[in-house]
């Protein structure tokens, strides 16, 4: 195998496993995340009594990043197919077939160390008590450890969503 073939064939490998570790670690559905479109923005925001934390687990889809590595796997597949198929050939069918057989290769490969279509990260189950008296459960992204009982606040970017924001924030150990 020639140099060229075994450097493109191997930075086609890396690349792909590269991409294995772009799971998705939740951090977009943080409380304390906010979009573009919610950055400088009146939000309602109440004060709550956090009355109980537990921890919980929160299912986070992964699509995307399963299908950047998939298309990655596949270009890279192909240039390392087309690559091989022109080793000992110069014809343009064995590199145009060398590059369909490493793409659909490199796109399983891809497909394969991109993850399952859903991660799992931390969370918390937050059971609060509002000023009214009404006792609500929300379930959020986040560790058990940057929250604690009592007062906390409560963005409620729209009627049906609530992010208590953490009132713990030095409470968890540094990595």
């Amino acid at each position: 195998m020639k140099k060229n073939t075994k450097i493109a064939a191997a930075a086609a490998l890396s690349a792909v496993f590269l991409l294995g570790g772009c799971a998705s670690d939740g951090t977009y559905y943080r409380a304390d995340t906010y979009t573009a479109n919610q950055v400088n923005r009146v939000q309602e925001v109440n004060t709550v009594e956090i009355i109980a934390i537990n921890a919980a687990r929160v299912a986070v889809p992964n699509s995307s990043n399963r299908e950047t590595a998939q298309l990655a796997g596949a270009i890279l597949g192909a240039i390392a197919g087309a690559a091989i198929g022109n080793h000992n050939n110069h014809s343009t069918s064995a590199r145009v077939m060398g590059g369909l057989a490493g793409g659909a290769v490199g796109g399983l490969a891809g497909g394969a160390v991109g993850g399952d279509s859903t991660t799992y990260t931390d969370g918390v189950q937050i059971i609060y008590k509002t000023a009214g008296g009404r006792v609500l459960q929300t379930s959020q992204v986040g560790q058990p450890c940057e929250f604690k009982t009592g007062t906390a606040i409560l963005v409620a970017p729209t009627p049906s969503e609530a992010r208590i924001q953490p009132n713990n924030p030095y409470g968890c150990p540094r990595k």
